[in-house]
């Protein structure tokens, strides 16, 4: 995990904002699995909707994200569906607490 790395991704305003979407989505949209019952994540087609961009830009910073190690991607047809690695957010999060806690004496 590279703290700096994820911290980089974080501080883009649209990348943050992925981010809570991505984190509060139960929608459905036309690269669902039908064998998924309850999925969390979107797919391109949503975060374009949402973001109002066009795909290009929308896949420049799920590129960041992935890069990051923030986000998984999981091809769907012509679409790429989109999830948090909550392993890699719990750990970020667990290292600014290791980095940022202040000892009291």
């Amino acid at each position: 995990m590279d703290s700096v790395k994820i911290a980089k991704a974080l501080s883009d305003p649209i990348r943050y904002r992925i981010m809570l979407l991505l984190a509060r989505s139960e929608g459905t949209c036309c690269a669902t699995n039908k064998h998924d019952n309850h999925r969390y994540g979107m797919c391109n087609c949503e975060l374009m909707t949402e973001l109002g961009m066009i795909q290009s830009r929308v896949s420049y910073h799920m590129k960041e994200l992935t890069g990051a190690g923030l986000v998984t991607e999981e091809p769907r047809g012509k679409w790429k569906f989109y999830s948090i690695n909550k392993k890699t957010l719990q750990d970020y999060l667990d290292q600014l607490n290791k980095d940022f806690t202040i000892k009291t004496t």
